[in-house]
């Protein structure tokens, strides 16, 4: 079906002609820090045109520079306080935030000649899906994270508190409770860019808390997201949490730190002296007897046993109540020779 209706050809057209030229623009990628000032060229650097052909031209067209128009995507009126168009078609932007990113055109007669797409790097954005599951005196803080601000992100850091003061008659009890109304850090302060929840300890059972949560990259703290919870009352996990928690403010690292040593000692001197006995076993001499020794040696103790390996077969021993002076001597393994009388 064709249609004949000269509005609908016309609007075709046109929305065909903006396409044609939305895809024959060229497209130019800036990034920048915030609070920073950057300027925007309206032609692009890589013109193929000869520097004479371009520089007529650009004289041509900048003799007045109110022929160059520029357009944003979701422009804001604040926005517009800080841009200014140059003789040359350039725009320029001065303390940009995070506000000021996204594309922008520029229109010499209805024609675009530049699209530059903006990135403002800033601080993280406040974190998303941030709650808070409160138990009786921990709560199980978690979050997401959607945009980093343009630079990775360094940590995190959360702390909390008391919501209001609970103020008791007694002066170290007040005292106490003065103190947990102030701000008290997460541990770690600085928590890992890879986790997405911590625990909090310590928490009094009851009572209300404020919580405040933030991701931070090498531009600083982000945006922070505060939101409040409330503990719960369960006797059984305070008396718990008690015995567990019991003697952890007061507790010495200094102890676990000089047995861990006393342990690693152990085990290094262990390890010296085991090596010092496998150095002394490999270097005890071989005593190798020689194979002409052997030879010899070898068919006397099977034709006789009663062979004496200091060089003879008879040995010579006092005198028994016989007068006799040698021993009996097996000739076989059958026949066993006496020594004869005198």
């Amino acid at each position: 079906m064709v249609t004949r209706d000269p509005l609908v050809v016309f609007v075709l057209l046109v929305l065909w002609k903006g396409y044609c030229i939305g895809e024959n623009a060229f497209i130019q990628e800036e990034a920048i820090d915030h609070g920073e000032n950057i300027t925007l060229p309206c032609f692009p650097l890589n013109d193929e045109r000869s520097g004479n052909d371009r520089r007529t031209n650009m004289d041509d067209i900048w003799l007045n520079h109110e022929i160059a128009m520029w357009v944003r995507e979701g422009r804001e009126d604040e926005q517009i306080s800080r841009m200014s168009v140059h003789q040359d078609g350039s725009l320029s932007l001065t303390n940009v935030d995070r506000d000021d990113s996204g594309v922008y055109r520029c229109l010499v007669e209805d024609e675009i000649r530049m699209r530059i797409k903006l990135e403002v790097r800033a601080p993280p954005p406040a974190l998303s899906n941030v709650t808070v599951v409160p138990s009786t005196v921990l709560a199980l803080l978690l979050w997401e994270v959607t945009d980093t601000g343009g630079y990775p992100i360094s940590h995190f850091s959360a702390r909390y508190r008391l919501k209001e003061p609970i103020l008791f008659s007694d002066h170290d009890t007040e005292e106490k409770s003065l103190h947990d109304y102030s701000w008290h850090w997460v541990v770690p302060e600085q928590i890992k860019p890879s986790v997405r929840e911590i625990d909090v300890y310590q928490l009094r059972p009851n009572s209300s808390y404020v919580f405040e949560i933030w991701a931070s990259n090498q531009l600083g703290a982000g945006e922070i997201t505060q939101l409040e919870t409330h503990t719960q009352n369960n006797e059984a996990e305070i008396e718990l949490a008690r015995h567990l928690l019991e003697g952890a403010e007061t507790f010495d690292t200094r102890v676990w730190v000089a047995a861990v040593a006393v342990v690693m000692g152990t085990l290094v001197m262990l390890a010296l002296g085991t090596c010092y006995l496998l150095y002394k076993e490999c270097h005890i001499p071989n005593i190798n007897l020689d194979e002409h020794e052997i030879m010899e040696l070898v068919p006397n103790i099977i034709l006789n046993p009663g062979f004496d390996d200091d060089g003879g077969v008879e040995s010579h021993y006092e005198r028994d109540e016989n007068c006799n002076n040698r021993r009996a001597m097996h000739i076989n393994n059958i026949s066993t020779a006496q020594p004869y009388r005198i």
